[in-house]
């Protein structure tokens, strides 16, 4: 009798567990229909092939930008140039020392909405001026 009562345990155990009463008597209750979902956007699903986006969407988080600088319009006395470039949020972009040659050059890959810049170009010398100006996204 034993083994009848260990082998019918596992039957009878998930008949059990599925047994058992719910509160609710609606078998509706939570159900949204697809006519409030989609109210408003012309479409009667919510599937993603039946509902086409525009073709000017688009979604930019980062973006490349290219700084470049002009050292021939810049007259500094100093022997060691910084640059410093920082975003709305006054976040260091670039802080460095940059020689003082014909053109500084600088790719980013920034946030989207981190402009304007902030361009800043100074030395150690007391005589020169801090250089700043602000870069606008075109």
């Amino acid at each position: 009798m034993n083994k009848f009562k260990l082998f019918m345990l596992p039957l009878a155990l998930p008949l059990l567990m599925n047994c058992g009463g719910s509160e609710n008597t609606s078998g509706d209750v939570g159900v949204t229909s697809i006519e409030d979902i989609t109210e408003g956007t012309g479409n009667n699903t919510t599937l993603f092939k039946d509902n086409p986006i525009s073709e000017v969407t688009s979604v930019k988080v980062f973006d490349n930008y290219l700084i470049d600088i002009d050292m021939t319009e810049i007259n500094m006395q100093g022997e060691y140039l910084f640059l410093k470039i920082i975003d709305k949020h006054k976040k260091a972009l670039f802080l460095g020392q940059v020689v003082n040659h014909d053109n500084i050059k600088l790719p980013l890959t920034i946030v989207a909405d981190s402009f304007p810049l902030l361009v800043e170009l100074y030395s150690e010398s007391k005589e020169d001026k801090t250089i700043s100006y602000e870069v606008y996204y075109d």
